[in-house]
């Protein structure tokens, strides 16, 4: 008897523990789910404020952009591009690029060149005529050292300056959106039409033959290659190029000027110059048109000609 007691105390006893436990348990599940609820009030504050951004130096800014986290990475990108972007920042900026003062062209140009490979969103916004126009004038300054320097090379490759090769990259970055700005801006009529290939003194015939060199990307000069490529894609840029004497008429064009026409024949190995006479003959073929049956040889009555170009 007093054994059956002491069983029933000690279920109770397990019963009471028990309930305690679960208790307890349940009472630390809610304490831990209201703990890991955030309200509003307790969100944590951006990344970068606007007092943080308007804080940052710009030097602080590029080395947040190449940091290894990637939300600071595209913030700092962003706040660059609408600094630089700002109409009157970015006036400053094209201003030193074309500018006489060599140590601020050395920077706009690093700053110009950072905005070019940044992000799509900063070549878009980079792409205008004023930018083109800043390039191709920086490019004709540096023209004027070229001559300084000289060389016998297709282009200067080996003796190019920092500030050449930025500019050179630049324009092959971000002319792809607006080559026809660079081109509208002097690209080919100020700068590639003085530009010395081959040697300040180098006669038109070998400036024709490394211009087409370049046009098909057969050059050790990768940057020249690209851009003269991108030249050759455009209608206007291969009139030009015809109309500076850096680049022959294909058999079937007619050229612009009429002072003669130079004719490169098939991969620029044979340059010839047209004298009036063969040119108003290879004019007067084109306008030439042959009827014939196929029944009979062909004969001169089987030609007709226009009749301004009949003797």
């Amino acid at each position: 008897m007093a054994a059956r007691g002491s069983d029933m105390v000690l279920w109770i006893a397990l019963g009471i523990i028990g309930a305690c436990s679960v208790y307890a348990a349940t009472a630390q599940l809610r304490a831990v789910r209201h703990a890991a609820r955030v309200t509003e009030r307790e969100k944590s504050p951006e990344l970068i404020n606007q007092r943080t951004e308007d804080a940052l130096k710009l030097e602080t800014l590029r080395e947040l952009a190449f940091g290894s986290n990637q939300d600071i990475r595209l913030a700092a990108l962003k706040i660059i591009i609408e600094r630089v972007t700002q109409d009157s920042t970015y006036e400053l900026l094209l201003h030193d690029v074309a500018g006489k003062n060599i140590e601020k062209r050395d920077e706009a140009l690093v700053s110009l060149k950072f905005l070019s490979i940044a992000s799509p969103y900063a070549v878009s916004m980079i792409q205008t005529y004023p930018t083109m126009e800043a390039l191709v004038d920086c490019l004709c300054r540096l023209n004027k050292n070229n001559e300084l320097v000289g060389h016998d090379e297709e282009t200067n490759l080996k003796v190019r300056t920092k500030a050449e090769k930025d500019a050179l990259n630049i324009l092959c970055n971000t002319s792809g959106g607006a080559l026809l700005e660079a081109i509208q801006a002097g690209l080919v009529s100020l700068w590639l039409a003085k530009y010395p290939f081959g040697g300040t003194n180098a006669p038109e015939s070998r400036k024709i033959e490394i211009v087409t060199r370049l046009r098909f990307g057969q050059s050790d000069d990768h940057a020249m290659n690209v851009l003269l490529q991108s030249v050759n894609m455009q209608p206007e840029g291969r009139r030009q190029l015809r109309k500076y004497h850096l680049m022959g008429s294909a058999i079937g064009e007619i050229p612009d000027d009429h002072d003669g026409d130079i004719l490169v024949y098939q991969g620029g190995s044979r340059v010839h110059e047209e004298s009036a006479e063969e040119r108003a003959l290879r004019r007067r073929r084109r306008q030439a048109m042959v009827i014939s049956d196929g029944g009979e040889p062909l004969g001169l009555d089987n030609i007709i000609q226009g009749q301004a170009y009949q003797s």
